[in-house]
């Protein structure tokens, strides 16, 4: 994009016949390259999302469409918290870069007019999820037309998300005999960011023992129906919701 300014000057003027004249006179035209529209820095990611552990390709392509040269092009990238570099990841040109750093930046060299510099490096969402939404930008700092300039790629930003579902199994004897009763509870708790629903609860009867008919309770309710050994449905479970499943055995 080139920015292009002109003045104009109009005047009066009497002759020496006692005529008066209007004239008008025109400047010469200046121009300013915008360089932020001339020359792009667009990023890019394969993934629209991030399960907490996932890894994702973040790409930024650097297009000279200006008519000058770009010279001693510094490339560096600003990665929010909740994800990490994956080392040895940087891709430049097509050309694996192992020892450079996104974060503390490193050089790419010049452009051309009509030149384009590809580069990519990976990101890991953290394992657990620390954060629920991770942002990324680049910075490009470049000379042009003996000029230092530094600007930001777009932000490209990624929701990170968590399939974790916690299970706590208690039993209410450590010690037992024959004949006596096992008092089994299950809490399921929805400790990820994501709505868990066609749940299945089961829960294979231990040898030695026999299932007590008509014992499954969840949250509090008896169903004399169910039985653990061949599964029963649960209800959908919001996030940081838990449910709770009871059932007896006797000891054979």
């Amino acid at each position: 994009m080139t920015v292009s300014n002109q003045s104009n000057t109009e005047f009066s003027y009497t002759l020496p016949d006692g005529s008066k004249q209007t004239e008008e006179r025109d400047s010469n035209i200046v121009n300013t390259e915008i360089l932020t529209y001339s020359f792009t820095k667009t990023k890019t990611s394969d993934k629209t999302f991030l399960q907490e552990g996932d890894t994702a390709t973040h790409t930024v392509t650097l297009q000279n469409n200006s008519l000058i040269n770009l010279t001693d092009i510094q490339f560096s990238d600003n990665l929010s918290s909740g994800a990490t570099y994956v080392p040895g990841s940087v891709i430049v040109n097509g050309v694996s870069q192992p020892g450079y750093d996104p974060a503390s930046g490193f050089n790419v060299g010049d452009l051309a007019p009509n030149g384009v510099s590809v580069v990519s490096y990976g990101i890991r969402a953290d394992t657990p999820l620390t954060q629920p939404l991770v942002t990324d930008y680049a910075t490009v700092n470049y000379n042009a037309a003996n000029r230092n300039l530094t600007e930001n790629s777009n932000t490209v930003e990624l929701a990170v998300v968590s399939n974790r579902l916690t299970i706590e199994k208690t039993v209410d004897k450590s010690v037992a005999v024959k004949g006596e009763n096992l008092h089994y509870t299950s809490t399921l708790t929805n400790t990820g960011t994501l709505l868990k629903t066609d749940l299945s609860f089961n829960d294979q009867i231990p040898v030695g023992t026999t299932f007590v008919p008509g014992s499954v309770k969840i949250d509090g309710i008896s169903y004399p129906a169910y039985n653990p050994q061949t599964g029963f449905p649960l209800a959908n479970l919001a996030v940081g919701a838990s449910t709770v499943v009871e059932f007896d055995v006797t000891v054979n």
